[in-house]
């Protein structure tokens, strides 16, 4: 129970990081399509993004970020190994980074 709470706790935490500085501020808004997850899903994917379409896809990469985020440092947590901790938490974050965003690219591409 402990480590649900650690995991929600952190998820909604960077989701409202992400919420009031990113999404809500219309000059970063702006900037968000030349950010390093949006040049990816733009370059691999297709994907065309206007002014119609970018607060949903912001939103949707935000709490793709928070999952990412959350999920890492939980499974992280579950080893005591320093060593073993960042082996885990590179791998666990470099497989949910490519296959979350895999998944919003074909999603999106639709």
């Amino acid at each position: 129970m402990k480590d649900l709470m650690m995991y929600l706790f952190i998820f909604v935490i960077a989701y409202l990081f992400y919420l009031v500085f990113v999404i809500s501020r219309k000059s970063v808004l702006k900037k968000f399509p030349e950010g390093k997850e949006m040049k990816y899903l733009r370059y691999k994917y297709k994907i065309k993004i206007t002014d119609k379409n970018l607060k949903s896809i912001a939103n949707v990469v935000c709490l793709t970020n928070s999952f990412i985020l959350s999920t890492t440092v939980y499974v992280v947590s579950l080893f005591d190994s320093l060593i073993l901790e960042i082996l885990i938490g590179g791998l666990t974050l470099v497989v949910l980074i490519l296959l979350l965003y895999h998944l919003i690219g074909i999603h999106y591409r639709k």
